[in-house]
């Protein structure tokens, strides 16, 4: 079984919409066991502490910017599918980083030769209208495991014979002096793993973090709410 933490960030960007969505996956039975050890992911440096956790427990993380243009990014745009009624373009574009992620960090696991069967993903809450929250649940748990299933087999592998999605929780941050939880320190690594995004992108010794480049590919999914064909070349 493997845990998921997923965050984003919206950093300032002078004539463009930028999202930067960080997510990191790791086994169960070994970050339950690194739980006494959280206090040492405090230390400074702590994107190298981050590092270092990382490769003790054989665990993966994924860095992803997008870049857009304000004419895709538009906050009081509203689009529509046959099962979301309606929401927010900035909500559409969380949830269309929200699918990519897992999918990468599946990807990497893959590649690292571990057998991936149930996952969790917790992530920062986020407010998000019911059938919202239960389409982006559906497709998590049915086209992106199907795909993910699809990739290992291309590649004759059977690694995700049994994988499935259990569970998408929102995770509460702390209260007052309140001791951080497994879930709560999870997603605080993948805050930080945002918020340090540039210092990842510079580094030539995490071997652990991708990072990628998912402009053109939001770009190019967020225009068909436009009429605009996936394929067609975004301004």
């Amino acid at each position: 079984m493997h845990y998921l933490f997923l965050d984003e960030s919206y950093p300032p960007n002078k004539g463009h919409k930028t999202i930067i969505m960080a997510g990191w996956a790791v086994a169960q039975w070994g970050f339950s066991r690194f739980a006494g050890c959280f206090s040492e992911l405090y230390r400074p440096p702590v994107l190298e502490a981050i590092n270092t956790m990382l490769n003790s427990l054989d665990a993966q993380a994924v860095v992803a910017r997008a870049t857009l243009d304000p004419a895709s990014f538009r906050s009081g745009e509203i689009d529509g599918t046959d099962d979301i009624p309606a929401m927010a373009r900035p909500d559409n574009i969380w949830s269309q980083c929200t699918i990519f992620l897992p999918g990468a960090l599946i990807k990497l696991l893959l590649r690292r030769k571990q057998e991936v069967g149930t996952i969790d993903i917790h992530f920062d809450p986020k407010s998000l209208k019911g059938k919202h929250t239960e389409a982006l649940e559906r497709t998590l748990r049915t086209l992106l495991v199907s795909e993910a299933k699809r990739y290992a087999s291309e590649r004759d592998s059977r690694l995700l014979k049994k994988l499935r999605i259990r569970r998408f929780q929102p995770v509460t941050k702390p209260i007052g002096g309140q001791e951080p939880d497994k879930f709560q320190m999870g997603t605080w690594v993948a805050h930080k793993l945002c918020s340090s995004f540039d210092g990842i992108r510079k580094a030539r010794h995490l071997s652990r973090i991708r990072v990628l480049d998912i402009s053109d590919v939001v770009t190019r999914t967020v225009q068909q709410f436009d009429g605009k064909s996936f394929y067609e070349k975004p301004n």
